[in-house]
């Protein structure tokens, strides 16, 4: 499996057929938390409250974004669309089976680390106003199956 981040006005050295010039990812953190009130007893009365959607944390070998991506975390002021690519081999080769579009992403943190002969390793983290996520299931056959969507808008709190 191969992660991908196609963002906005900056390039990686991808070469592979379908994500050329996009950054190629080692490593996707990212979560959500909500606080939900649970008295024994009540449980059918739970209350929930709106949800904590972290930021998303990547690392990656260092490439020929990384001033890029040093100038976005210094000084980027204006939110980029970010889209993670996640993809593995299927019956014709290698496809996308999952997205994640970021809206109105800016770089929050950016940190770069070496160790001896080793590649140069990036951890970025994406602040974003809104997240959409698809999902392409397949069947026992390897067939495409139905689109599984969903998303939320956190400048209006609301799922999409």
């Amino acid at each position: 499996m191969a992660i991908y981040l196609a963002l906005d006005g900056i390039e990686g050295n991808v070469t592979a057929a379908g994500f050329e010039k996009c950054i190629k990812i080692s490593s996707v953190s990212f979560g959500v938390s909500r606080p939900i009130t649970m008295e024994a007893g009540k449980m059918a009365n739970r209350e929930v409250g709106k949800p904590n959607i972290s930021e998303v944390s990547l690392t990656k070998e260092a490439d020929n974004s990384v001033a890029a991506l040093f100038k976005e975390s210094v000084a980027g002021s204006s939110g980029k669309q970010a889209i993670l690519k996640f993809t593995r081999t299927g019956s014709e080769g290698v496809e996308e089976f999952m997205e994640y579009t970021l809206q109105d992403c800016l770089v929050s943190s950016y940190h770069i680390s070496a160790e001896g002969d080793a590649e140069p390793e990036e951890e970025l983290t994406l602040s974003f106003s809104k997240c959409e996520i698809n999902y392409k299931d397949h069947d026992s056959t390897n067939k495409t199956g139905s689109p599984q969507r969903a998303g939320y808008d956190l400048a209006k709190a609301t799922p999409l």
